[in-house]
């Protein structure tokens, strides 16, 4: 029960990246969802721009408590610091060479108490980078602050076994197209009008949009649905597939055992895994809105307000992103050169006092 309570949100999470794939007229929601969905994976080129606000954050008081007095007071000073941030966001990405960007603009806090840091990213096959960002206030050495810091994917992979997903992307989309096709389509899935679509600019024009959603009404339904139909599936594939089992953290006796517990369904598994699933979180809302535009994802918007249902976590998140994409498959004028002067991630280690590969 425990593999299938853990792997049972991570679930209903992927849920929400399948339904961002968006929609191409002319399809249902659900089989337009899935033709966007490729022809995104299959773009050469897109640039990005968009933003996310914490809408509410409250985090477990028994993390406080372990924390001590002390720490319990920064902690809260800083959760009522996180509450309200902003995060702005801008890129580029092209396939061929391998090359991304991003760029994270953040404010911190609201009213007369903010704080402004933007954290460019640059991502290659081999490497990456990430610019550490001059905060008034905060002393940092002027060895590293406003550089680059390179970490050497192809070493990180080594030291730490991460595992190669973009390798398999097949995959990624077959555990997509399994949990999609277990919902039913009259009960999640709907055509909003532009009107209704909040963060959806005036000028983006979409051909079709499509929003995907979850609420009190329909989440026992939807636990049931990924439960019965799309678990099994998914396991399946998971046992296939190594870069994606050491992804999810799952082993193959993780995965085996969950299989066997979904299998005895004539005994009441899957119906308990759903009663335990509903007694762990709440999903107050879950509306995620894809649009497009000559058959390409151009716009995803998503809400998300889920809380935990144990008074002893009193957890709440509230989340609500926006997110357009441009330039596809056109040529691509990158921000950034890439840097020739970073500091190896190794230095940092050192004067952190962290051990190499942490």
């Amino acid at each position: 029960m425990k593999v299938l309570k853990r792997g049972a949100a991570a679930l209903l999470v992927a849920s929400l990246a399948a339904a961002l794939a968006g929609c191409s007229s002319g399809a249902s929601p659900k089989e337009a969802m899935m033709d966007a969905m490729a022809n995104n994976q299959k773009a050469t080129s897109m640039t990005y721009k968009g933003s996310m606000t914490f809408t509410d954050l409250v985090l477990p008081p028994a993390a406080a408590d372990a924390a001590g007095a002390a720490n319990s007071a920064m902690a809260s000073t800083m959760l009522a610091f996180l509450k309200g941030t902003v995060i702005n966001v801008h890129g580029s990405v092209q396939k061929s060479p391998m090359r991304a960007e991003l760029t994270m603009d953040v404010t911190l806090g609201s009213g007369d108490v903010k704080l402004n840091a933007s954290i460019p990213m640059i991502i290659t096959e081999d490497k990456t980078w990430i610019k550490v960002p001059q905060i008034p206030g905060l002393p940092l050495p002027e060895t590293i602050a406003g550089k680059f810091v390179e970490i050497d994917m192809k070493k990180l992979e080594q030291e730490q076994g991460a595992a190669d997903v973009a390798a398999s992307p097949q995959v990624g989309q077959d555990l997509l197209k399994a949990l999609v096709d277990s919902l039913d389509e009259k009960t999640y899935f709907s055509e909003p009008e532009a009107a209704d679509v909040k963060g959806l600019a005036a000028d983006h024009k979409v051909d079709q949009l499509v929003r995907f959603s979850i609420n009190e009404k329909n989440v026992e339904a939807a636990w049931t649905a990924i439960m019965e139909k799309a678990a099994p599936q998914i396991i399946d594939i998971l046992l296939k597939n190594e870069a994606y089992m050491k992804m999810f953290k799952l082993s193959k006796a993780d995965l085996e055992a969950a299989k066997k517990e979904l299998e005895g369904k004539e005994d009441g598994k899957v119906k308990a895994a759903v009663e335990e699933m509903k007694k762990t979180i709440k999903i107050n809302q879950l509306d995620v809105t894809g649009g497009i535009t000559d058959d390409y994802l151009t716009y995803e918007g998503v809400v998300l307000n889920v809380e935990s249902t144990d008074s002893a976590q009193g957890m709440k998140l509230g989340i609500h992103f926006d997110l357009s994409l441009d330039d596809i498959n056109k040529e691509i004028k990158f921000e950034y050169e890439l840097p020739k002067d970073a500091v190896p991630v190794e230095k940092i280690q050192e004067m952190l006092g962290l051990p190499s590969g942490s």
